[in-house]
């Protein structure tokens, strides 16, 4: 939702902020690398019991990987393989992410089903993505997508409304999932629609 609605405003700050990364030889690859880095560690932190200082560290690899894609385009080296490895890179992090969550609620079961509700739909979101674009159809809708499912993490963690914060991601990942598959669906029901294998 915030690349749909917050686009210009956000390539106000990321884009010259990209230029000048390009113009000390950052590289996009180098910045995933780092964000990621910066993610497992402040995962790490908010597990030995420090959690605004573990949300920080957290926000740091979050602002880093806005701004990947930005210096790819700036340098001309926007590709296949930059687009393959910040998406793993992404599904690395979201995993370890809501395994931290998962962690932290775990002695609690109504905590623990509703975190697995928001690490199945998190995944759930980008793999819908994928395979409609894969069989030439547009699945880009929905409420939460990567930034606002991080960002309402480190809100959770910064203010201790973790719960609150797992209830959100739970509903709004699930709402996302569903506008997803009914966007496929509509798309699939067209004259013509492009009809793919099963796997």
């Amino acid at each position: 939702m915030l690349n749909a609605y917050a686009r210009t405003l956000t390539d106000r700050i990321v884009v010259p902020v990209a230029r000048g990364l390009v113009r000390i030889g950052i590289t996009p690859n180098w910045l995933t690398f780092v964000g990621l880095l910066l993610t497992l560690s402040g995962v790490g932190v908010v597990l030995a019991g420090r959690p605004v200082a573990g949300a920080t560290v957290m926000a740091a690899g979050l602002v880093l990987d806005a701004f990947d894609g930005a210096v790819a385009r700036l340098r001309g080296t926007a590709g296949a393989f930059g687009s393959f490895y910040d998406s793993v890179t992404d599904r690395v992090a979201d995993a370890a992410v809501f395994g931290m969550l998962l962690w932290l609620v775990a002695p609690d079961p109504v905590g623990f089903t509703v975190a697995m509700v928001a690490l199945v739909t998190s995944q759930l979101t980008p793999y819908v993505r994928a395979k409609a674009e894969s069989l030439g159809w547009e699945a880009t809708v929905g409420l939460l997508e990567r930034a606002e499912r991080l960002v309402i993490v480190l809100i959770g963690l910064w203010l201790d409304v973790i719960d609150l914060a797992l209830w959100v991601l739970a509903i709004g990942g699930t709402i996302t999932v569903t506008q997803r598959l009914v966007a496929v669906w509509r798309q699939a029901g067209r004259p013509g629609a492009r009809r793919g294998a099963r796997p």
